[in-house]
């Protein structure tokens, strides 16, 4: 079919088709460093099914339609499009609109030049439209907040009400960037209650809430995180129980699990147990080892992965812990039951100094 309908379908096919795969690969590298690996496997399966949708179209006629000198539309760009100044979010709003308008272009033209590919084409589509979505709910997890927190701290709940609330305001106006809500002796009620007075005591633009192992807790308190350990539910698992844009951490006491933690999505890793700890009790310390360790192994990878060294660190010992490569930590008693908490906030403060 060599008509001029059909050299102008096969100019719209050959313009939208490039559109979604500059799109779909725009998205996936996004994912990709932001260690979203789950949608950077998503993008990259879409635009290979792409690929294989379009492989009955005649590569010719495409090419031979191709006339981007005379593209009309080369002039008539908006001011929106020549601006991100909302970094990656605007980039990944932006590619996800040019992905799904492409997309439908190619699926309305493919039914008059190629009808046996148009079903395909609408399946990724409404693949690509559910992707979308979900992705843009994850990169509003404010990735900047946690890749410069550095001052984790765990904290019970085994005060009254009103004590729990002034010790996690006083920890958190002392310099704490995220607060983990663990207590597993209180039952859902009680520990829903300690959840919403922890987030209404903080500042969120400072201090992050983050509930331990309850998936339930964490998506009914609308907490900003979930953390895992490595007996709970999977990272993948979580994330079906809470909202798209809640930071999901994992537990680690190996290097493997480090890899398998940067493969499954993980937001940010616990690594430990360092030292001692009167917190919980292990058979085995993964130890300063282990630190070493996880820090090339992220330096190899390239990953900005954060990494929290946990268990047993004081003042006395984190420079042992900061000796390894590590400048955030958790941590539960040396902050949590010190006789002047927010003093000790301080002083962890100044002893890891700037992340970089």
């Amino acid at each position: 079919m060599t008509t001029p309908e059909s050299i102008v379908a096969h100019r719209m096919l050959d313009a939208n088709l490039n559109r979604s795969m500059e799109g779909l690969r725009t998205l996936e590298d996004i994912a990709r460093f932001q260690n979203l690996s789950a949608f950077q496997e998503s993008y990259k399966t879409l635009r290979h099914q792409l690929r294989a949708a379009t492989l009955g179209w005649d590569p010719s006629a495409l090419l031979a339609s191709r006339d981007a000198g005379n593209d009309v539309g080369r002039e008539t760009k908006t001011a929106a499009e020549a601006s991100r100044v909302g970094g990656l979010k605007d980039i990944g709003a932006a590619a996800s609109q040019r992905v799904q308008q492409s997309l439908r272009a190619l699926e309305e033209v493919a039914k008059f030049l190629y009808p046996d590919s148009a079903s395909s084409i609408e399946s990724i589509r409404y693949r690509a439209y559910d992707c979308n979505a979900q992705f843009y709910l994850a990169i509003q997890k404010d990735q900047i907040f946690l890749q410069q927190a550095q001052l984790y701290v765990l904290a019970h709940c085994q005060l009254t009400l009103k004590q729990f609330q002034q010790r996690i305001r006083d920890i958190s106006q002392a310099g704490a960037s995220i607060i983990q809500i663990r207590d597993k002796k209180l039952d859902a009620v009680e520990l829903i209650q300690f959840a919403c007075a922890a987030i209404e005591s903080v500042d969120a633009s400072t201090t992050r809430i983050i509930i331990n192992d309850r998936a339930d807790i964490a998506r009914v308190t609308q907490a900003w995180g979930l953390h895992v350990g490595q007996s709970d539910l999977t990272v993948s698992q979580a994330r079906l129980l809470v909202s798209p844009s809640t930071v999901i951490g994992l537990s680690t006491h190996d290097v493997s699990q480090v890899d398998q933690a940067i493969h499954a999505g993980a937001d940010y890793i616990g690594c430990g147990p360092t030292f001692p700890s009167s917190t919980k009790n292990f058979d085995e310390f993964a130890g300063l080892d282990f630190l070493r360790s996880t820090s090339s192994l992220l330096q190899s990878k390239s990953s900005n992965l954060p990494a929290f060294a946990i268990g047993g660190i004081t003042l006395e010992n984190v420079a042992q812990v900061m000796e390894c490569g590590f400048r955030r930590v958790a941590l539960s008693n040396a902050i949590w039951e010190a006789s002047n908490p927010a003093h000790a906030t301080e002083k962890f403060r100044k002893a890891l100094g700037p992340l970089s």
